[in-house]
């Protein structure tokens, strides 16, 4: 076996040992100079993207939250919305019928005020066709007995006629 070793030895070649030893160091070297900084920055990048998610889940979070907010504000305004469309209808209804009753009201204070007018009017006329009525008769009067009627005549006359009016009951309306 003696042999064998030595053969084993001198086929091997001092480069070859070389280049394994200087692959071995490299490594160390490499290993020493780039997978401390490498392995850091790993770390690094993994605390941000960690950092950036926990971030991001705030913000999911408080905009879940805000969203939440905005939408309870828009209900509240929705009800307020309801309740101001409500209380205008309400006003609204109670100004239409307030002005139904002032006009009612108007209506009937021109119709009284029409009525009023008509029987003024009405017994102005009346009163004129009484006094045509008594001129008249009185023409005839004269006319009939052929003289002048002397005013105590003339009194007995007219309160005769009036009565016999009034008996009659002559409506003018």
């Amino acid at each position: 076996m003696g042999l064998e070793w030595q053969k084993i030895i001198q086929s091997l070649n001092f480069t070859i040992i070389a280049n394994w030893i200087n692959f071995g160091i490299l490594v160390a070297v490499l290993s020493w100079l780039l997978y401390k900084p490498a392995k850091e920055f790993i770390e690094t990048r993994r605390e941000k993207i960690k950092s950036r998610i926990e971030g991001a889940k705030e913000r999911e979070k408080s905009a879940a939250e805000l969203k939440q907010e905005r939408l309870n504000e828009l209900k509240a305004a929705r009800e307020k919305r309801r309740e101001i469309l409500d209380r205008a209808e309400k006003e609204a209804e109670e100004i239409v019928e307030r002005g139904r009753k002032k006009a009612k009201e108007e209506s009937k204070r021109i119709i009284e005020e029409a009525k009023a007018e008509a029987k003024q009017e009405q017994d102005k006329l009346r009163k004129e066709l009484e006094e045509e009525y008594i001129d008249l008769s009185l023409l005839g009067a004269e006319k009939i007995l052929g003289r002048e009627i002397d005013e105590r005549d003339q009194r007995r006359f007219l309160d005769s006629l009036l009565e016999e009016i009034e008996g009659d009951e002559i409506d003018l309306q």
